[in-house]
């Protein structure tokens, strides 16, 4: 455990919220078929549909004309017609057809549209300058794929400000007090976990912990390999602005890490408004992966952790914050903060410098 002062950042994001040159998760792939989806992202209103070679697309998803949500329009091969009064927009977010009058098209009858990639089975939307697009940002994650792994999907709304999420995802001590009977395990069970925290390029924050022949682990895991000893590997990896993904592994005392359980995991997040959060994720795990029976257990105990433990905490927190500028409350700062705090100061640094 780094033993250095943390200290809250001194730099200010200013007048802008987000961090918009960067990917952000606009729903899982499976889930946009032949109907629009709506969505918000970084206080912007969005239109996603697939066209006819079922790539997705992403545009403005109010009609410019009456501001009618395009989401409730009919997609037509290319094309998506605004429900209202049937203005059709083509990918691009050009109008190509006014089918009033004499057909003239307004000037400001046009919708920005967003990059957009589809990878590890989610949609991908690119907020800010299309020039600056990379996909180096994105992880790979081979699991999310692999026929050895199975894997349950969500989704969940927070209401609270997106970094609040990033802290509690980037310091787990607060598991065993908050997920004591789901995913956390007791406090008296983790005596002697140490906590790491790291930047490498990309920049990518890592947020590592160790805990060495766990005597009692978490129901979670429980559940999975018996109420067995084992050494306890959890490791996040943070990427701006709002992607992290999990990985944990329990193995026998002493032994490879390879060897035993492997539970990673994904966390999406996309700001939604300053004040709410869309939070997609994946966990996934090694053994009994044919198990249906397994599969709705751990849906059932990774809702409940997240929607029934986190959330509410979370929002209470940010109630009670009355503002989201966390840092501007001079909060206690405690040593197992330093990933979040780090995190923290890359992602305004990166504001400020768009």
């Amino acid at each position: 455990m780094t033993t250095d002062t943390i200290e809250a950042p001194a730099v200010s994001a200013g007048s802008q919220k987000y961090l918009l040159d960067s990917w952000y998760c606009a729903g899982w792939s499976k889930d946009l078929t032949d109907k629009p989806i709506g969505i918000t992202i970084c206080d912007t209103y969005l239109v996603l549909f697939r066209g006819k070679d079922g790539a997705a697309s992403a545009m403005d998803g109010r009609c410019p004309h009456r501001f009618a949500p395009l989401d409730k329009g009919r997609v037509d091969g290319d094309t998506l017609a605004c429900p209202y009064h049937g203005l059709v927009f083509n990918k691009t977010g050009e109008c190509i057809l006014n089918p009033h009058g004499a057909g003239i098209i307004p000037p400001r009858a046009r919708l920005k549209s967003y990059p957009v990639i589809e990878k590890l089975g989610t949609i991908w939307v690119w907020m800010g300058n299309p020039d600056t697009v990379s996909s180096d940002q994105l992880p790979n994650l081979d699991w999310m794929t692999s026929r050895d792994y199975s894997v349950v999907w969500g989704y969940l709304k927070v209401d609270a400000n997106y970094q609040l999420v990033m802290d509690n995802l980037l310091d787990l001590t607060h598991a065993p007090f908050l997920h004591a009977e789901t995913v956390g395990g007791k406090p008296e069970d983790l005596v002697g976990l140490t906590h790491e925290w790291k930047t490498s390029p990309g920049p990518k924050l890592h947020s590592n912990y160790f805990l060495a022949n766990q005597i009692h682990p978490s129901p979670q895991i429980q559940g999975l390999v018996g109420d067995i000893p084992g050494d306890l590997r959890a490791n996040m990896t943070w990427r701006p602005a709002s992607i992290l993904d999990l990985d944990i592994r329990y193995s026998p005392p002493g032994g490879p890490e390879t060897d035993g359980l492997h539970i990673p995991s994904v966390h999406f997040l996309a700001p939604e408004t300053e004040h709410t959060t869309h939070y997609y994720y994946a966990l996934a795990r090694n053994v009994e992966i044919s198990n249906t029976e397994i599969d709705e257990i751990t849906a059932v105990m990774v809702k409940t952790a997240f929607a029934d433990e986190d959330e509410p905490m979370i929002r209470a927190c940010q109630e009670l914050m009355g503002t989201t500028d966390l840092m501007s409350l001079n909060p206690a700062i405690l040593q197992t903060d330093a990933a979040g705090v780090q995190a923290r100061r890359i992602l305004k640094k990166q504001i400020l410098n768009a």
